[in-house]
């Protein structure tokens, strides 16, 4: 695994992203239209109780983020040497990125204004008599609500990534490697037991020749052993 492959897997992954709701439009917590990244690039909404609430004209954003996401893949294969790609790839995902981001932004303030719009031209004279219109308004437009979902944060996020892997395919670095621990030798029961051992303790030193007569340190034991006075009755 390098970087410019995870760029090439963040790609597919704002792809797959598509097909996952982008938004929902609901009016006091009930939802009442949803679509998916691809119900934006055709027109069409899907309405919470029929198949097609309505036939919007396509948005240009999404359907020139997808186009994007595609073109960037392709160069990603396509062009050579490796810094080429990941200038194809990184370029175009990032352009995608900004179209995402400002083009949603842009259509859910046009909703918005036509919703404000549409409900200007349904005033009714009679309520408006009994009613304060413009609270009316107020009311219904605080009650309407526009939340992007998963799939749309989940795009910006895999294009984002899919970004920063090309950038750093781009100035030739190597993902981390983890170095491996050296594996553990064996362990040495004479000079374990020699290191644990008090040297200037005399019944120490001669349990140690008790237990290993054959050790590596018997001599030097037993020359502090002839240093080291006996107990005192």
């Amino acid at each position: 695994m390098n970087w410019m492959n995870i760029a090439r897997v963040a790609k597919v992954v704002a792809l797959l992203a598509f097909v996952l709701p982008w938004l929902v439009v609901s009016c006091n917590g009930t939802p009442l239209a949803e679509a998916s990244g691809l119900d934006l690039v055709t027109g069409g909404v899907k309405a919470m109780n029929q198949e097609v609430s309505e036939n919007r004209d396509p948005q240009w954003w999404a359907i020139g983020a997808l186009a994007l996401i595609v073109i960037g893949l392709a160069l990603s294969f396509a062009l050579k040497p490796v810094r080429r790609a990941a200038a194809g790839l990184g370029g175009a995902a990032a352009a995608a990125l900004v179209l995402s981001a400002v083009g949603m932004m842009l259509m859910i303030g046009s909703f918005r204004s036509e919703m404000t719009e549409k409900m200007n031209e349904s005033n009714d004279p009679a309520a408006n008599a009994i009613f304060d219109a413009s609270e009316m308004q107020k009311a219904m437009a605080e009650a309407i609500r526009i939340d992007t979902k998963f799939g749309y944060w989940l795009e910006l996020l895999a294009l984002a990534g899919a970004a920063g892997a090309a950038f750093m395919a781009f100035s030739g670095r190597s993902l981390p490697v983890m170095a491996a621990r050296p594996a553990a030798g064996p362990v040495d029961p004479d000079s374990a037991y020699w290191d644990s051992i008090d040297k200037t303790d005399r019944a120490s030193l001669e349990e140690y020749i008790y237990r290993f007569p054959e050790g590596r340190f018997v001599e030097l034991a037993r020359s502090r052993l002839a240093g080291t006075p006996p107990p005192q009755a």
